[in-house]
Formats: C-alpha cells, sequence, structure tokens
C-alpha cells in the first residue's frame, strides 16, 4: 500500500496537484479544490463563492401627534423592519451564491472523474509492474490503452 500511494502520489504531482504539509494532494481551480489522500485514496471536492452585495433598503411612516415617544416607536419600528428587509435579501443573495456553488461543484465533479479514472488506471498498471518484476523476469508487457488491458509475462 506505501508503495502505490507513493505511485499515485507522484502521479497526481505530474497532473498539477501539490504536496500539503499532512501528506494530501491538492489542486486549486477557481473557487474549487480538490484534494486526495494518497495513503487511503480519499478525494474530497470542496467548492467556495463569495460576492459583495450592496442592500439598500428605506422604510417610511407617518405618524400623527409623532412627537416624543410615539415618535421614538415609530422610529425603532421602522428600523426594526428594515432590519428584517435587510437579513431577507441577505439570505435570498446567500441562496443565489450557495446555488451557484452547487453547480460549479457538479460541474467540476463531472469534469474530474474521467481524469480521476485514468489516475486510477495508471497507477493499478505501475503497481502490477512492480508486483510483476518482483514475481520473476518480466519478458514481456502489452498494454492497449483504447481499452486498459494489459498483458504481462513473467519467467519465475
Amino acid at each position: 500500500p506505501e508503495e502505490t500511494a507513493e505511485i499515485l502520489r507522484r502521479e497526481l504531482k505530474n497532473r498539477g496537484f501539490e504536496e500539503k504539509a499532512d501528506g494530501t494532494l491538492a489542486r486549486k481551480d477557481g473557487g474549487l479544490t480538490v484534494t486526495v489522500d494518497p495513503c487511503n485514496g480519499e478525494v474530497s471536492v470542496k467548492s467556495e463563492t463569495s460576492d459583495t452585495v450592496d442592500i439598500h433598503v428605506d422604510r417610511q411612516g407617518v405618524g400623527f401627534d409623532d412627537v416624543g415617544a410615539i415618535q421614538t416607536q415609530l422610529e425603532a419600528k421602522l428600523r426594526r423592519q428594515a432590519k428584517e428587509d435587510i437579513e431577507t435579501k441577505a439570505n435570498q443573495e446567500k441562496a443565489k451564491l450557495q446555488a451557484k456553488a452547487t453547480a460549479d461543484l457538479e460541474r467540476h465533479l463531472d469534469e474530474l472523474q474521467p481524469e480521476l479514472g485514468k489516475v486510477v488506471n495508471k497507477v493499478t498498471r505501475d503497481a502490477l509492474k512492480v508486483k510483476a518484476a518482483r514475481m520473476g523476469n518480466v519478458k514481456e508487457i502489452a498494454e492497449d490503452e483504447e481499452t486498459g488491458a494489459m498483458t504481462i509475462k513473467v519467467e519465475v
């Protein structure tokens, strides 16, 4: 397993992944980060999206006898309503950003899956070649890139 993890580590580095202090390998693509743990093969994809929005709310109120305590109550009510409006609009914007991040993540996963399949196939082929060499004298290796089939003839 350790040797296979090392083969995986090399292949991922060849594909633009960078090793982190914890031994995982990561590649960033815009707001998306793909992380692979070569020891157990765990893959995680993280999507981050941010945006700055300006939210402006105007609240007006009409009151009669609007001085003193009644004026203060009216202003407090308007402030509370404006705050609620701001929170509602902020939640709507947050929902839009979450939907965008989810869509980006799904699209990226669709693109990532074939690449990871190729990585797994290459690592498996390389690991089998190493194992065959330990078993004896490798006489012939035939690989079909199209189908992924591989034949190794070993003299034991």
